[in-house]
């Protein structure tokens, strides 16, 4: 007799492109062959059900396909089966015997005549256990139960989990699921919402979030079902929206966290108010801030939380996160404050680090760099000890900003480390996502441009598709290109989809002095000169100009306006808070003196412009960022340049060469067009400026040497009576005096 291999993926996908309307899905086809274990009886029933696997179990023609491989067994073994298909797809022998009340050795026989007639096979390093040799067959059995002989199956399979084999972290969630399928009644609903609830638990335990969204769901649709109401509907509604925002459903999170607070009654009236307030944070999307400033009110409102210092200080954090997302950075700041001072006086961890984030959400300079690195191993530390990610994402971020800010690679890369390492652990989108985002940033600040460009395009992919209902996922993303065409001189990089994204963003100051730089970008002088009128006249307002990001992000229109009534403004605002280098998370920036350079070259004050642009080059020297170097090479150049001094026109030169030579390596071709023309310019100053000839030049770089005119005459192989003659042409058109005049002012010109 000849045996019949199954068919391959391929078989299948080339059976169904020819019985069915259209070309199946890839996915499709792997689900069908899986289900159908490549069975040619079994695929054809699956495809009189259009190859969908979700309505293979009510087809008829695979229910004739089942019921045919099972003609041939005995009754009683049929009947196993029955019970077998509603524990699933593997079949455990000892749970089965218990479900179907019948002796286990009776059981065994039963199972291995349904794997001799190809209903079961063994399960591979598994002795005893049996699972249906293909899911359809399970199915079709499934499908021929009476609905309430399939309801009255499911709640004897859980009560003998329950009872008998015990139920664990691993097996929770199966016995929620057969208690929810049980039947309509208050206690099954309400087993199967506490099983749910323990299985959520154990998932967040193993930070596998999203499976611990999937069980809670199942728990408040069986809450729900069985009329769940005040005070028991409101602590599930909490769980769910933490366990969503922690997942990356931001919306549907702060949805439950509403109808918690609206629910929530009861003598745990307060604890599920606050517990509502807290459960959705840091999220940038129209709506959030206004709800989530709602409902801490809500729980602000309630005497018992008023007497406690720590809670108040985790709402007003809260509050204060809310109203600095929204721009409103005044009154953030006042609540940050208030809660920073609360949360000491009471020594809540928790309420400190709360205060410290929304602190350093107005300002990330808020606290000295020190206090930032202690405050972010405080993080770290708390984090371990509560098994919270978040928290430990948190304060590495913080150590970050600071290490960058005060110069130290060393403990930048060991917190992107341990970022790296969370994001592996974890697997929380906004963990992956501010990994990514980190890492393009540094590399950014160190010129490794191809890597910092992939990883910005990985970060945007990953929000897109997992952090969607935060727009500054891709706003970060969209910011980083705009930052690296300013960079690089290159207006390509700032794309349409980053465009469409700024139309829809609201008119927070960031994205209203990028809608003006983006118009400069793409050559649009007369908008971006109207939409920078608009910004000077703001720049007044105190909440504008301390946005993060602003001051900065003006400088080059300052510089291509040429406003010097702007530029001191925004030099006191960025020398208040001098670094080495930041960015971090956005794109990484170079030592905030070459920023005060630029300002000080618009205003006219050259010395204070060479003294800021020199700070800068050995800052940037010292951190490697290269980008920055070039553009502080070209700045001091152009300040010398304008300034021209005794010496100014050689240095001028010489930097305007090495920074083209290193925009051309990195790829920064405005920089590099910029450098070239300022090393011609100074070529040219040099040599209008310069009244010796060739050969003067050549023997007053000799006479600065302390030769004689013996010995330059004998070098140069002329006479001594013709290099005399130079010498005296040299000190008439130097007006030099002597010598030692030649030797100082050959010196100085360089």
């Amino acid at each position: 007799m000849l045996e019949l291999t199954p068919l391959a993926e391929d078989d299948v996908r080339r059976y169904l492109t020819a019985v069915g309307p259209a070309v199946p899905a890839p996915g499709t086809v792997h689900v069908v062959h899986r289900r159908s274990g490549g069975n040619p009886l079994y695929l054809r029933a699956l495809a009189s059900a259009g190859g969908t696997p979700d309505d293979a179990p009510a087809s008829a023609a695979l229910r004739s396909a089942v019921r045919a491989a099972l003609a041939a067994l005995p009754g009683e073994t049929v009947g196993l089966l029955t019970v077998a298909a509603v524990l699933g797809e593997e079949v455990r022998p000892g749970l089965l015997a218990a479900v179907a009340e019948r002796p286990e050795d009776e059981v065994h026989r039963a199972l291995d005549d349904a794997v001799h007639a190809g209903v079961l096979t063994t399960v591979p390093g598994s002795p005893g256990r049996r699972r249906f040799v293909h899911a359809v067959v399970r199915d079709g059995i499934y499908a021929d139960l009476a609905p309430s002989d399939r309801e009255a199956l499911h709640r004897r399979v859980a009560e003998a989990w329950e009872a008998t084999v015990g139920v664990d972290d691993t097996s929770a969630g199966v016995v929620a699921g057969h208690w929810l399928r049980a039947s309509a009644d208050t206690d099954a609903l309400a087993r199967a919402a506490a099983w749910a609830r323990r299985a959520s638990a154990a998932a967040t335990r193993s930070l596998a979030f999203e499976e611990a969204a999937t069980f809670l769901r199942t728990a408040l649709d069986a809450a729900e079902r069985a009329g769940w109401d005040g005070a028991d509907r409101a602590a599930l509604l909490v769980e769910v929206a933490g366990t969503e925002f922690r997942a990356g459903r931001f919306a549907e999170g702060l949805a439950h966290a509403v109808t918690a607070s609206e629910t929530a009654d009861g003598p745990d009236r307060a604890d599920l108010l606050v517990a509502a307030a807290l459960a959705v944070h840091d999220v940038a999307a129209p709506g959030f801030p206004p709800a989530a400033i709602a409902l801490c009110e809500r729980a602000l409102a309630e005497p018992e939380v008023a007497a406690s210092p720590a809670v108040r200080a985790r709402l007003l954090a809260q509050m204060a996160s809310s109203h600095a997302d929204a721009g409103r950075l005044g009154t953030s700041s006042q609540l940050a404050a208030t809660a920073l001072e609360l949360a000491e006086g009471a020594g809540d961890p928790e309420a400190v680090l709360d205060a410290v984030r929304a602190r350093m959400k107005v300002s990330v300079d808020a606290l000295p760099p020190e206090e930032r690195l202690r405050l972010g191993l405080l993080a770290i530390e708390h984090a371990a000890a509560t098994r919270q990610p978040l928290v430990e994402l948190w304060g590495a971020k913080w150590r970050i900003d600071a290490a960058l800010e005060t110069g130290d690679l060393a403990t930048t890369e060991e917190e992107l480390a341990r970022i790296s390492a969370l994001a592996r652990r974890t697997g929380l989108p906004l963990v992956r996502w501010h990994d990514l985002r980190l890492r393009a940033s540094v590399a950014a600040l160190v010129g490794r441009f191809p890597e910092a460009l992939a990883l910005n395009e990985q970060a945007r992919d990953l929000g897109a598709r997992e952090l969607a209902q935060d727009m500054s996922t891709a706003g970060m993303s969209g910011a980083f290109l705009l930052q690296h065409a300013l960079i690089t001189g290159d207006p390509e990089f700032w794309d349409d989809d980053a465009l469409q994204l700024l139309d829809l963003a609201g008119d927070i100051p960031i994205v209203l002095v990028t809608r003006a730089l983006v118009a400069f970008l793409r050559g649009d002088r007369d908008d971006a000169q109207v939409r920078y009128e608009e910004l000077r006249r703001r720049l007044a307002e105190p909440d504008f100009a301390a946005s993060s990001g602003v001051p900065t992000s003006l400088v080059p229109l300052v510089e291509a306006f040429e406003d010097p009534a702007t530029a001191e403004v925004l030099a006191g605002l960025i020398a208040a808070h001098p670094l080495a280098a930041g960015g971090a998370g956005v794109y990484g920036c170079g030592a905030t003196a070459g920023l005060l350079g630029r300002l000080a070259v618009v205003r006219g004050a050259l010395d204070e412009a060479v003294a800021h642009l020199g700070t800068a080059l050995d800052v940037d020297t010292g951190t490697g960022a290269r980008p920055a170097l070039v553009h502080d090479r070209t700045g001091l150049a152009g300040a010398l340049l304008r300034r021209a001094r005794p010496g100014d026109l050689p240095r001028a030169g010489a930097l305007a060469r090495a920074a083209r030579q290193e925009a051309l390596r990195l790829g920064m071709p405005g920089p590099a067009r910029t450098a070239a023309q300022l090393a011609d310019a100074a070529g040219a100053a040099g040599r209008a400026a310069d009244p010796l000839t060739v050969r003067e030049r050549e023997i007053a770089g000799l006479v600065a040497a302390a030769l004689t005119n013996r010995q330059i005459a004998e070098q140069l192989v002329l006479s001594e009576r013709t290099v005399e003659s130079h010498v005296r042409n040299i000190l008439t058109k130097l007006g030099a005096a002597n010598r030692t005049e030649i030797a100082v002012l050959t010196s100085a010109r360089g």
